[in-house]
C-alpha cells in the first residue's frame, strides 16, 4: 500500500446561504410584534441606523457607491476622542461595483385595491378567529395557594399545595385520597379534611374526583337542600343520567319527565371545568400584519405598520465614507462596517414587506367570496400552489404565514387560515362549518349520524367519506350523535 500526498483540482456545486439571505428568511418568519422589537433591538446596537423625521432625502444611493469604493491603506493613526473603535467580527456584504439600492424609507404608508364586481354583503357573520383579550399571567397554585395559607396550618397548606400541583387541567384530582395520603405521610382523615377546605373554595368544586363530586359541592355552597331533585339525580341516579334515560328517572323519583329536563338543565348552568375560574388561560397578544376594508365595491388592504419607526441610514456615517479623506481609516472601516449591516437589514425588511404584500393580493384575488359571503366560501388553496402564483419555494410561504394575522370585517384570521385544502371548490375549513350549521339546527331528540351529514353534505355537492365527516366533527369539538341527544 503506497499513500500519496498531491493536489487535485475539481468542481463541484454546493449551496451557500448569503448572510443577506439568512437575515430575510429570519425576518420573513417572524410576526410583527417580533419585528417590531427585532428593529428597535437594531437600532440600538447599529449606529449607521437612525430614525427618519419625514424628510424626503434619502442617502442610500450614495452609501451604497460609497461603500463600494475600497478602504485606503493607512499606518492605522490612533483614532479620534469619543470615536467609536473598529470591529473586526462584523458581517460583511460583498457590493458589487455599479449596484444600485434605492431603500427608501422602511415600509412606507402601502395601500393597493382589487376589484371584485359585488359588494360586501350585510349578514351580521362576525366571527373573529383570533382571541385579542388579555388575560391573567398566574398559574392555579398562584391563584389558590394565598387563600388556603390563610385558611390552614403550615403543615396542611403544604399538603394543600402538592394538591393543587397534582390537578389535571380542569382542576380535578389525578390520584386516589389513598395515593396521596400515602406520598404526604398523613392520615386518609387528615387530606379529606384538607381536600374538604379546598373544595369550598368559591365557585366550589376544584379538588374533587370527577364532575358528579364536583357538582355536588357546587350545589351544597349555592345552598340548594339535600331533597332537591338535581342532588338526587347526582346522588341516586348519575348513572342514569349519563344514559339519557329520563323517562326511568322520573319514575323512580316520582316526578314527571319535564321536571327531570329542568333539573338537568340547572345542572349543566352548573362550572364543568372548575380550574377555568381560576386560572384563565393566556391569551396570545396578536397584531395584524394587513387589514382589508370595502371602499366601495373594491377590496382594499393596507399595511398595519404605523408603530413601526421609520429608518433611514445615518447622515453622519454616510459624510464619513463620501468624504474619507477627512476621517482616519479606523472610523471610514467602522462606518463602511455599519453601513453593510444597515443596508442589508433594510432590503431585509424590504424583502419581508414585498412577499407579505404578494400573499395578500393572492388572499384577495383567490377568496373574494369569503369576503363577500363568509366563512362557508372559503376555497382550498394550498402552500404550493400560491408558491407558485407568487413566485417563490413552498418553504418561503410556509416561513411567511407563520405568526402572520389579517383583519378584515369578519374578523382577525392567520394567514394559514386562507390556504388549506379540501374537496373540490370547497376548502376544509368551510366544510367543518356546513357541518357545524348542520348539527346547530339538527333535532336534538334525533340527532343525525355521521351517515346523515355525509348524505347532506352530498345534496350540496360536497362528497367525502363518512370517516372524514367523522374526524372533522371531532375537530370541531362536536360529540357523536348518541352524546348529542337531548333530555
Amino acid at each position: 500500500m503506497k499513500l500519496n500526498i498531491g493536489l487535485d483540482m475539481k468542481q463541484q456545486l454546493e449551496m451557500r446561504l448569503t448572510p443577506q439571505l439568512i437575515l430575510q428568511m429570519k425576518l420573513l418568519q417572524v410576526s410583527a410584534l417580533d419585528l417590531e422589537q427585532l428593529v428597535r433591538e437594531e437600532m440600538e446596537q447599529n449606529p449607521a441606523l437612525e430614525e427618519s423625521d419625514g424628510s424626503p432625502d434619502s442617502p442610500e444611493a450614495e452609501a451604497v457607491a460609497a461603500i463600494s469604493e475600497p478602504v485606503p491603506a493607512a499606518a492605522a493613526p490612533v483614532p479620534a476622542e469619543n470615536t467609536p473603535a473598529p470591529e473586526t467580527h462584523e458581517t460583511q456584504i460583498e457590493t458589487r461595483p455599479g449596484e444600485e439600492y434605492t431603500i427608501n424609507e422602511l415600509m412606507p404608508e402601502d395601500n393597493w385595491s382589487a376589484t371584485v364586481s359585488v359588494g360586501p354583503s350585510s349578514d351580521n357573520d362576525e366571527g373573529t378567529a383570533v382571541e385579542l383579550a388579555a388575560g391573567p399571567d398566574k398559574s392555579l397554585a398562584e391563584s389558590l395557594m394565598p387563600r388556603l395559607r390563610s385558611m390552614l396550618s403550615e403543615d396542611d397548606a403544604r399538603v394543600a399545595e402538592f394538591i393543587v400541583e397534582s390537578l389535571d387541567d380542569d382542576g380535578f384530582l389525578t390520584m386516589t385520597d389513598e395515593e396521596i395520603a400515602q406520598q404526604q405521610g398523613i392520615d386518609v382523615d387528615r387530606l379529606r379534611s384538607i381536600l374538604f377546605a379546598i373544595q369550598r373554595l368559591e365557585p366550589g368544586g376544584i379538588a374533587c374526583h370527577d364532575r358528579r363530586e364536583s357538582f355536588l359541592v357546587q350545589l351544597e355552597l349555592a345552598d340548594v337542600p339535600p331533597a332537591a331533585l338535581e342532588r338526587q339525580l347526582l346522588t341516586n341516579h348519575w348513572d342514569l343520567l349519563i344514559k339519557k334515560q329520563t323517562a326511568r328517572i322520573a319514575k323512580l323519583c316520582g316526578v314527571t319527565e319535564d321536571d327531570v329536563r329542568r333539573a338537568v338543565q340547572r345542572l349543566l348552568n352548573l362550572e364543568t371545568r372548575p380550574a377555568r375560574s381560576f386560572a384563565p388561560g393566556t391569551p396570545d397578544y396578536v397584531s395584524p400584519d394587513y387589514s382589508v376594508e370595502w371602499q366601495g365595491d373594491q377590496l382594499v388592504a393596507s399595511a398595519n405598520d404605523e408603530r413601526f419607526p421609520r429608518l433611514r441610514l445615518s447622515q453622519r456615517y454616510v459624510e464619513i465614507l463620501k468624504s474619507p479623506k477627512s476621517y482616519s481609516p479606523e472610523q471610514v472601516q467602522f462606518a463602511r462596517q455599519k453601513l453593510q449591516r444597515a443596508l442589508m437589514f433594510l432590503k431585509g425588511i424590504e424583502s419581508r414587506r414585498r412577499t407579505l404584500k404578494r400573499l395578500v393580493e393572492l388572499i384577495i384575488d383567490q377568496q373574494h367570496d369569503f369576503f363577500i359571503h363568509g366563512r362557508q366560501h372559503l376555497r382550498p388553496a394550498t402552500l404550493r400552489q400560491a408558491a407558485d402564483v407568487i413566485g417563490v419555494h413552498a418553504s418561503t410561504v410556509s416561513r411567511a404565514i407563520a405568526g402572520k394575522y389579517l383583519e378584515t370585517d369578519r374578523g382577525i384570521f392567520p394567514f394559514g387560515y386562507f390556504f388549506k385544502a379540501g374537496a373540490g371548490d370547497k376548502s376544509r375549513t368551510s366544510i367543518k362549518q356546513k357541518i357545524r350549521a348542520m348539527v346547530e339546527v339538527e333535532d336534538k331528540q334525533s340527532p343525525l349520524s355521521d351517515d346523515e351529514l355525509c348524505s347532506r353534505l352530498k345534496l350540496e355537492e360536497i362528497s367525502i367519506s363518512r370517516r372524514t365527516v367523522a374526524k372533522y366533527r371531532a375537530e370541531l369539538g362536536v360529540p357523536g350523535c348518541n352524546d348529542r341527544k337531548g333530555f
